[in-house]
């Protein structure tokens, strides 16, 4: 399965993506910003950054059952990410995990400026 996304700045498409991993996961609407994390990662360019940003996201998930909220991109460049990310544990009760996503691949991951702003795209495997 496929996440494309678009965004005004780059750090608004890193924000686009991480929505668009957490729709692929779930489709509840009611996850509360009850806790903050920071996360910081790094890439060798933009299309590994925007791989790592989405793994660590991903790994929040399954090793400490973090369902995010919000995201906010402090600082970003072509190597480095800095965000806030605010959500909850996962309540079973309340937060239905529709689909296991495994890992986001390199499969025809790209990130690209464009005369209006940013583009990606990535793939994960279910």
């Amino acid at each position: 399965m496929g996440i494309a996304a678009e965004g005004d700045s780059c750090g608004e498409l890193f924000r686009q993506m991480a929505l668009g991993l957490f729709r692929i996961i779930t489709s509840c609407d009611d996850i509360q910003p009850q806790q903050e994390l920071e996360i910081e990662v790094r890439g060798e360019d933009r299309e590994e950054l925007l791989v790592n940003w989405l793994s660590e996201l991903l790994y929040l998930l399954e090793s400490r059952l973090f369902l995010p909220a919000s995201f906010f991109i402090e600082d970003i460049s072509a190597r480095h990410l800095l965000a806030r990310v605010s959500g909850e544990p996962v309540d079973p009760a309340r937060h239905a995990l529709e689909r296991e996503v495994k890992a986001i691949t390199y499969h025809r991951v790209q990130v690209e400026q464009t005369a209006t702003g940013w583009r990606a795209q990535v793939y994960v495997d279910l």
